[in-house]
């Protein structure tokens, strides 16, 4: 009885460990502070499997080397869930910031608001995303170019290096045939929120003012200043 008893709980726990479940290892951490996965706290070496969800409290940070080849950061007051499919490692954005770099085809990638951002090629990538709310994200190209996809229409924008893409709704379209606004991608199926791509220049130092001065919101004659000659809508 007491051997049945300590197999039992010798099979609950393989079962509930990703390290012998279904979930297949994607890389380990190389440097993290103040990070979480699983409800433990992240340390150097620590594996990552797909499925995990790394949560990085606001002073924090975690660097991921992933098995591929390619590299990702999670920045301080973000959550980034990992997972992988056809072969593909796929970072899904869902608060805060992140990047990935990557050179070769590594088969990686970024899911925010309504898009996924992967490179155009094999060319060195250096993808810089941060997620301001379900509706609206910002994904700069601050090395090599990136592909947009936005998925409920599965349109494709380029972003070329040194460039930033605003995505976010729009106002309700005007009613009765008016313009609608600059960057329209289209109304999602039935409801009546426009989502627009909106690209400006000098990406590099949108994103880093985002990113590390960990803002959410940037005023708008910084924004301005930043991205001129660029107009902002």
């Amino acid at each position: 009885m007491v051997w049945r008893k300590a197999l039992a709980t010798l099979l609950i726990v393989v079962a509930s460990s990703p390290a012998w479940g279904a979930a297949e290892p994607l890389g380990s951490i190389t440097s993290t502070g103040a990070a979480t996965v699983r409800d433990t706290q992240l340390t150097e070496g620590s594996t990552v499997f797909s499925g995990d969800v790394i949560s990085v409290a606001e002073h924090g940070t975690t660097r991921i080397a992933f098995s591929s080849g390619a590299q990702a950061e999670v920045l301080g007051n973000s959550s980034v869930r990992l997972t992988k499919a056809n072969g593909n490692i796929q970072m899904i954005v869902d608060r805060g910031q992140a990047s990935f770099r990557t050179s070769g085809n590594k088969g990686i990638s970024a899911l925010v608001a309504d898009a996924t951002v992967r490179p155009v090629n094999g060319a060195e990538t250096l993808a810089v995303i941060q997620s301001l709310g379900q509706t609206h994200a910002i994904v700069a190209a601050e090395k090599g170019a990136l592909l947009i996809t936005t998925a409920h229409d599965a349109k494709t924008y380029t972003v070329n290096e040194g460039e930033a893409a605003d995505l976010s709704t729009a106002p309700d379209p005007p009613q009765g045939g008016g313009r609608t606004p600059t960057g329209t991608v289209s109304a999602l199926s039935g409801t009546m929120v426009v989502v627009t791509v909106v690209i400006v220049a000098a990406a590099a130092a949108v994103a880093a003012y985002l990113l590390w001065r960990k803002e959410t919101a940037v005023p708008m004659t910084t924004l301005q200043n930043e991205v001129s000659p660029a107009t902002l809508n």
